[in-house]
């Protein structure tokens, strides 16, 4: 059962990861076109900031393991 558990958690991650980059690269399509909205701006920059906390996650968790 754990097993499952961690397997459903990684398939969330997953998700989320990709429908993240989904979302960051049509917000960065939108703003090419035109000025971004207050919301827009915001969750422009809180994907990035997600991403590279992500990364650093990751590369503290391959490094000290």
């Amino acid at each position: 059962m754990l097993i499952f558990s961690e397997i459903l958690i990684v398939i969330a991650i997953v998700l989320l990861i990709l429908s993240g980059s989904f979302y960051f690269r049509h917000l960065h399509k939108t703003k090419k076109q035109r000025k971004l909205t207050p919301f827009e701006l915001t969750m422009y920059v809180v994907i990035q900031f997600a991403y590279a906390l992500f990364a650093i996650g990751m590369l503290i968790q391959i490094f000290f393991r």
